[in-house]
This record gives C-alpha cells, structure tokens and sequence, in this order.
C-alpha cells in the first residue's frame, strides 16, 4: 500500500464541479443469469425495482464479467485489474499475489469518503484493509443458509455470529441504516448472496412462481442438452437442480425476487435521504449462471450464460433513461466510480470509466474480455478442471482462445447460443483475424502472460 505522504501528490482537485461529492451505491447480486431481469425481456420474472431503476438509468445490454467466479470477480472490483495481472484469479487463490497498490475502496476513503460493506466478501484481506471504513453486516465465506445466517457485525469482527432472520433482509437492513446514518459522501458497497445456493426464499415470493417450473426459463435460453454437470441431489443444493434433474426456475426466480424487494427498500432510502440527485448507483451480478447451459451447472466456462451479466446504472447522476449496447465488463465498474468521484487512480486501470454511457459520449473501447486463469481441478469445487481461456467480444462476435491454443468464433447475432465454431472457416476469416487483433492488442495492455497462446 502506498504511504500518506506518498498518495497526496497524486490527488488533483475534484474532476466534478460540486459542492459535496456523490454518493455511490454499487450493488452486487451473485451466479445471475443475464435474463433474470424483467427490463432484460423476461416477463416470467417479477423485477419491479430493478427494472424502475433501469428506466431511471442505463441498462447495459451486452455487459459480461470480467473472471466469472465469485472472488476474482470481486477482486477486479475493488483493484480495476484483471485476475491475471492481481493474481486472485479463483475461488482457491482469493488473496491478492500480485497486486499491493491501493485499493479502489482505499482511494476513495482517502478522497473522504465514508466506505460502507455489507454483505458478502469471500476474499482472504479483511475489509479493513481492503480500505472500508465500516462493514456493518458481512459474509466472510463463498456462501451461507439464507435463514439465520453466521455474519460478521462490524469492521473489527473476527467471528462469525448467527442472526436471526433471512439474510436478504438482513443485508437490506444494514445498508438503509448505512443510507440514513451518512455524514458525509459514502460508498455503499452492498453485496447480496442472492441468487447463489443453497437457495430459501420467503414464502410470498416463492408463491409467485409456484408450480410453474417447466414454464419459467427466460425467453432466451438454450434448452439443455444433457443431463447438467454438478446436479443436485435436492432443490437448492449445490448447482440448483431439482429432483428430477430440471433447473430449479421456482425458486431461482424467487430468490432474485425476494432480493428485488430488499433492493426497492434501498431506494426508498436514498429516495427519502434527499440524496437521490447527487448519488449514482450500479447494479450487477458478480458472475453469470449457465442453469443447465450446454449440460453445465454453474460458471466459469467462457460461454454466454457464465459470463453475461444484468448491469445497469441509474440515480441522480444519470439523467438518460436509455439502453446501451456498448462492450462493458466488470472492470469498468472500478474505473466509473473513481471518475464519478473525481479521484485520479494511483495505479492504471485496466477498466474504462461508463459515465460516457449517460452524459452523451462515446464509450472508450469496441470490445469487452474475459478470462479464466487457473486450470487445476482444486479451482473449482466439483474438483474437475477447466482449461484456462480468454475471450473477447463485440455485440455482434465472440471469439475465445484456450491455453492448448484451441480457439473458437461465433457469430452471436446469427448464432447466439454458441452451436457453431465458425473459426476455420475461410469466409469469416476476416472477423477472426479482426477479433483476435483486439485480444492481442489487450494482452499486451495488460501484460497478460496468455499473449503465447495466439
């Protein structure tokens, strides 16, 4: 970490002409498939206050994940570093190796702000020194029941301690607390579980959706072609199956649902703090979930369902009600709060600020990447490996390069459910020499050791 004295030259006067700095809300939500959102077409789920968000805001349309798993997901998010240049790079290396600058939520303390987290962390460095100033309610672990979850109760705990009540709620709870409390600007870094299992939701919202499984999957999705790896032996375990080998939609959805509530609460909040015209607020899944995808259960394969994520922004500070179809990843969350704070980064981004997206620009890149770093079979919990990749796409293609140096290209407007490899093929060999330029230009941006597969 950089000293004091070594970080304050490097501070320039606020980039935003205002009295008090704006409030920043970023709002995680965990294994989301990109079509679980009402505003993202899917009438078969109720998302009231998501979707009342996005028609207040941006709803990014092609946004995908920068490392599709849970702790290297948010490593990139508190660093503005891909997984490969931090070394957090899977669920089983979740401190960083690589990387000893300040962080994103540091930076951003030290432009005085008040920095808040609630709810699930999941990496090895404690909050506090990841920079949160207060950590009211907190998930140290990957997962947790949602009844009477063990969470850590301020910024100092070292032990988990059980409390009572549903863990969305109990997450809502503290971030409205955190909303009417503040004395000054803050970052609300507010990190549901929802929707990763062992899933229970409210029986309201389970209601909602009961008995209408077979009917439930969105609008858009590929019908499994197999029986899904990692199935679950009952409803809400591991990979979210049901008994009879189907993708458990009841109770995804109403998980999500259940979750939309807790996030409608927040609103009201800043709604009633009088806050709402000078606070931003960002909305994403940590990673995607293939739901029985290609015969596959989880995330981390580089296909559509894993790496696709909801992403929209909204508040007062974004006064364009709209969708983009702009290239932007995770990454770009790290790079937007900073710039929306007037704060020059310590170290260089590998993220490109969003707030062109509202403010009538032109986002900085024509392209989003996604990687995968960690081959071994102890990565990921099923304890079989997936081959280390990066991909690179444009909303119109797809194309993926794995370490064996096999590679893919998709068209994703013709062919959005990624049937067929149209890399060798001689008529498209103009779009796969254009897109593996862009992935080359990239590696090279970022140093990434993966510049000898092409």
């Amino acid at each position: 970490m950089l000293t004091r004295r070594q970080f304050v030259p490097t501070l320039t006067a606020p980039l935003l002409a205002q009295e008090r700095k704006p409030n920043i809300i970023l709002i995680v939500s965990d294994d989301h498939h990109w079509q679980c959102l009402g505003a993202a077409g899917n009438s078969k789920i109720q998302t009231p206050n998501l979707d009342k968000l996005a028609g207040r805001g941006v709803l990014f349309t092609n946004a995908i994940i920068s490392t599709s798993q849970c702790a290297p997901s948010r490593g990139i998010l508190l660093s503005g570093q891909e997984s490969y240049q931090t070394g957090l790079d899977c669920n089983d290396h979740t401190g960083f190796r690589s990387f000893n600058g300040a962080t994103v939520v540091e930076q951003l303390r030290r432009g005085g702000y008040e920095t808040n987290l609630v709810g699930k962390w999941h990496i090895q460095p404690k909050p506090k020194e990841c920079g949160f100033s207060k950590a009211p309610r907190w998930l140290a672990p990957a997962a947790s029941p949602y009844l009477n979850p063990e969470l850590r109760h301020g910024l100092d705990a070292t032990d988990n301690t059980e409390t009572p009540g549903h863990i969305t709620d109990t997450f809502t709870s503290a971030a409205v607390d955190v909303i009417q409390q503040a004395k000054k600007p803050y970052l609300l870094w507010l990190a549901y579980n929802a929707p990763h299992t062992p899933w229970t939701a409210s029986e309201p919202y389970q209601k909602l959706y009961a008995g209408r499984n077979a009917e439930l999957a969105p609008p858009n999705h590929p019908k499994a072609t197999a029986a899904p790896r990692r199935a679950a032996p009952a409803r809400g375990g591991p990979g979210g199956n049901r008994p009879d080998g189907a993708f458990d939609w009841e109770t995804y959805y109403a998980v999500i649902s259940e979750m939309d509530a807790g996030i409608g609460r927040v609103v009201d909040a800043v709604d009633k703090s009088d806050q709402w015209s000078n606070t931003l607020i960002l909305f994403a899944g940590d990673n995607g979930y293939l739901c029985g995808s290609k015969g596959l259960q989880g995330k981390v394969f580089p296909w559509e369902e894993s790496i696709r994520v909801p992403m929209l922004a909204s508040g007062g500070l974004v006064r364009k009600a709209a969708k983009s179809d702009a290239p932007v990843a995770s990454i770009d969350i790290s790079a937007t709060m900073l710039d929306v704070a007037g704060i020059r980064p310590t170290h260089r981004l590998s993220g490109t600020s969003l707030r062109p997206a509202w403010s009538g620009g032109k986002f900085g890149r024509d392209a989003s990447f996604s990687s995968w770093n960690d081959g071994r079979p102890e990565a990921l919990v099923a304890g079989f490996p997936v081959e280390p990749y990066r991909a690179v796409r444009t909303p119109a293609w797809k194309y993926i390069v794995w370490e064996s140096k096999k590679e893919a290209l998709f068209d994703l407007k013709a062919d959005p459910f990624e049937e067929k490899n149209l890399a060798a093929e001689p008529a498209h060999a103009g779009a796969l020499r254009a897109m593996k330029e862009r992935l080359r230009s990239r590696m090279k941006e970022t140093s990434d050791h993966a510049a000898a597969w092409l």
